[in-house]
This record gives C-alpha cells, structure tokens and sequence, in this order.
C-alpha cells in the first residue's frame, strides 16, 4: 500500500513538472531569432547582383 502511493505520488509530480515545462516552451518567444531573421530578407529582387554577362 505504501508503494503504491509513493508512485502514485512521483507520477503525479512528474506530470506537473512536465505540463509546466510544455507550457513554459509553448509561452516563451526567441526575441533573438526574431531579430536575426530580418538580416538575411533582401528589400527586392533589383538589389540582388547578377552574374550573367551581356553579350
């Protein structure tokens, strides 16, 4: 009886500690990330260089 409730007891602990950490990773935003991404967006196609040559 004492061992079935000492597990009852660890499960239920490590399912808190497991829904708190999903919803820590599902709220949290990589501001970082965010910020990177614009560097590599180019304005439009016509700043882009061309290797082809004109002939």
């Amino acid at each position: 009886m004492k061992k079935n409730l000492l597990s009852a007891i660890v499960i239920f602990f490590v399912t808190v500690a497991f829904l708190l950490m999903l919803d820590d990773i599902s709220k949290s935003k990589n501001t970082q990330l965010e910020q990177s991404v614009d560097v590599y967006n180019a304005p439009t196609q016509q700043d882009m260089a061309t290797t082809d040559a004109a002939e």
